[in-house]
């Protein structure tokens, strides 16, 4: 590869304050739920998500004035999405007048992502700034690993104490979103130490994983293997032609510590949350239950429910009226867009995907960029499967910030230059071609 004398990176304060959310979020979260700091109806993450979003506005408008070509780069599935939540906004206005706080929450929370997603996307067109944004992603995986390892000694909150089993989710008030950030950010460490010898790459992305197994989050737990396999395969198949250093190294610590685990945790400890697979409606704490409801409610719904939805807090009332039990969304992305969306909703999901899809496919899967993408890809559809992931700010922000990030790395590397990367995700085939 042609080697460039270092760019100059642009836009260097911005850039330093996307990259400093991670860190601020992971704080924020956690005081925020352990001690309820409430400021009037809002907690202090929500009005200082509220802040943030504003700035994401104000921070694309300026880099689009300084840079037109800038609009090309926005991501045709998040200006998709931000018409499709206005349909759903609009249609729960005309029907009842107002927005309930029990979708008013959710659908600010898909709106900070998408805005960040955005603005990534406008800023980052240099391997440098890439490069800076993922260093960001990798503190906020950090200090989220210590405070789920801290939890689990020390107490934390959302122990699973009906499976008889010690867990943690630090002080987070959930485990399910934040197994996507201890998966992606471990991915993402490794990915930064791939030009590095030694143990501290690995180390740290170990802990990561370890992390994420402590929480007993079964959706973590399965995207975190599917993970592991596809980065031995990779490293099996194009580990010798590719120098990803910190790879080999961490498989081979991970290795001694499956098999540790094995020989002194107990096996009735280790599937403990898994006892309830073969329970019928109970399987998966509930799931194999809510999710024919979700089915149901959406085949015998209107027509103009089944088009366009019933909105956030529709479904939710859905689910608690017939499952019986407060299960705010169906923990799964596909049943979500169809009640909150409908049909619509569906189209948009599968836009998204493939969107994320021929990104990852445009990269060359012999490189590290391309492993990485695919294994970052694959844990967001594990979760989007089995526990929802559209409506965690933390989990949507490391998936797609990582992966846009990826991609100008990988595009810029693959080119062999140091120029800036211009075209649009969606529709960067068609005008490459």
């Amino acid at each position: 590869m042609k080697q460039h004398p270092t760019q100059k990176v642009e836009h260097r304060e911005i850039l330093l304050a996307l990259a400093s959310l991670p860190l601020l979020d992971c704080v924020l979260n956690q005081l925020n739920n352990a001690f309820q700091l409430n400021v009037g109806s809002f907690s202090i993450l929500q009005l200082f998500r509220g802040v943030i979003m504003l700035v994401f506005v104000i921070s694309c408008s300026w880099l689009v004035s300084r840079d037109p070509g800038g609009l090309s780069r926005i991501p045709l599935p998040a200006v998709a999405a931000f018409g499709l939540l206005a349909v759903v906004i609009s249609k729960e206005l005309v029907l009842t007048g107002t927005i309930a706080m029990t979708g008013a929450i959710p659908y600010g929370q898909m709106i900070y992502w998408l805005l960040l997603w955005i603005t990534v996307s406008i800023l980052c067109t240099q391997v440098e700034q890439a490069e800076f944004l993922l260093k960001g992603l990798a503190v906020g995986a950090v200090l989220t690993a210590i405070s789920v390892i801290v939890g689990y000694f020390y107490g934390g909150l959302n122990y699973y104490e009906d499976d008889s089993i010690r867990s943690s989710s630090g002080w987070f008030d959930t485990a399910k979103m934040i197994t996507g950030v201890l998966v992606t950010g471990g991915v993402v460490i490794l990915y930064l130490g791939r030009g590095r010898k030694g143990l501290t790459y690995p180390l740290v992305t170990l802990s990561c994983f370890v992390a994420c197994i402590l929480t007993y989050a079964r959706a973590g737990t399965v995207a975190l293997g599917v993970v592991i396999v596809w980065l031995f395969a990779w490293c099996a198949v194009e580990g010798r032609k590719q120098k990803w250093l910190s790879l080999p190294r961490f498989l081979g610590l991970g290795s001694v510590a499956v098999l540790a685990t094995a020989m002194f945790v107990p096996a009735q400890t280790l599937f403990a949350r898994w006892g309830d697979i073969d329970e019928g409606d109970k399987a998966g704490s509930g799931r194999a239950s809510f999710w024919k409801v979700a089915v149901t409610g959406y085949v015998d719904a209107e027509t103009s429910e089944q088009i366009i939805g019933r909105g956030y807090s529709s479904m939710s009332a859905l689910l608690f009226d017939n499952y019986g039990a407060d299960v705010k969304h169906t923990h799964n992305d596909a049943l979500d867009m169809l009640l909150v969306a409908g049909g619509a909703g569906g189209i948009w999901l599968l836009f998204l995907i493939g969107d994320r899809v021929v990104r990852v496919a445009k990269l060359s899967l012999a490189t590290a960029e391309g492993a990485a993408s695919t294994a970052i890809l694959l844990t967001y559809l594990c979760h989007a499967q089995f526990t929802g992931q559209l409506w965690g700010t933390d989990s949507m922000t490391y998936y797609m910030v990582s992966l846009e990030s990826l991609y100008v790395i990988g595009k810029l590397r693959r080119a062999g230059e140091p120029c800036v990367y211009r075209y649009n995700s969606a529709i960067e085939a068609a005008m490459v071609a």
